[in-house]
């Protein structure tokens, strides 16, 4: 096994690791193409058989991949996150990262430790019950979205994210929508499933938030639906609880140096 750089043709073998091991391609590539000081990679001989990388903001840092095949071991890769961390320009910010139960134990052991627990929610697909007007279809529709991005990530947050925003998470298949409490990106992921991430609301912007989802199952619902959030904010898993999704799994949001600062009651989807 080589760790270490990427090597040329990312894309290509972007797409053949996505056959054997969950990853967004498209948040791959253009975080590679952003910052190639902050992307590595696993190969098996030619092959890639994992990928990790990060992206910095202005006062923290997250990791926003990390996929590998099924076969990989723990001692591998540990040193894949190490390598990245000894990588990482800045020795100030905090470096966030959401995992699952098993790498959990991973990141502890590079002295990370758990800022907050999120499910995985997931809506199975399916027509909607409910009516939805072309007056709410036009209240939503997207209009000052990175406005409105800019204005939340900043209190979410505590900086913005408008260029990760508008650079490295939209793609040919985001459905951006807002009102002015709030915004909701989707995207596909795969062919299988819609992510809804991320999405940000005001404090008590319940109504709006109500009309963001309904937004979300009516344009994407025939396709089962994955978010990811916050589970210590009952106003959140009820109201994806109203709407049918099912918490599957458990996530850690993990981090190093010093803890977030971010405002989990306006987290929806991170």
């Amino acid at each position: 096994m080589f760790i270490g750089w990427i090597r040329p043709g990312l894309e290509q073998d972007i797409a053949q690791l996505s056959q054997e091991a969950i990853c967004d391609k498209h948040l791959c590539i253009h975080t590679y193409k952003n910052n190639k000081s902050l992307c590595f990679g696993i190969y098996d001989q030619a092959k890639l058989v994992g990928f990790i990388s990060a992206f910095s903001w202005e006062k923290s840092i997250v990791i926003n991949n990390f996929c590998y095949i099924k076969d990989i071991d723990n001692e591998t890769k540990m040193r894949l996150i190490q390598l990245l961390l000894r990588n990482v320009e800045s020795k100030q910010k905090p470096i966030m990262v959401l995992a699952n139960e098993h790498e959990k134990e991973l990141f502890l052991q590079a002295s990370f430790e758990e800022y907050a627990s999120f499910y995985q929610a997931t809506h199975p697909g399916g027509g909607v019950a409910f009516n939805f007007s072309q007056a709410t279809a036009k209240s939503i529709n997207g209009e000052n979205y990175l406005g409105v991005v800019n204005q939340l990530d900043d209190k979410a947050f505590g900086e913005y994210r408008s260029h990760y925003m508008s650079d490295i998470m939209q793609r040919s298949s985001s459905l951006p929508l807002c009102t002015p409490n709030g915004y909701l990106h989707s995207y596909a992921l795969g062919e299988r499933y819609i992510k809804i991430a991320p999405w940000i609301m005001k404090p008590s912007a319940y109504s709006d938030a109500e009309k963001l989802l309904r937004g979300v199952l009516y344009h994407r619902g025939l396709k089962k639906i994955i978010a990811f959030i916050p589970t210590a904010v009952k106003e959140i898993t009820d109201l994806y609880e109203s709407y049918k999704f099912e918490f599957q799994k458990t996530y850690y949001l993990m981090y190093l140096k010093e803890p977030p600062a971010l405002n989990l009651e306006m987290i929806y989807a991170l």
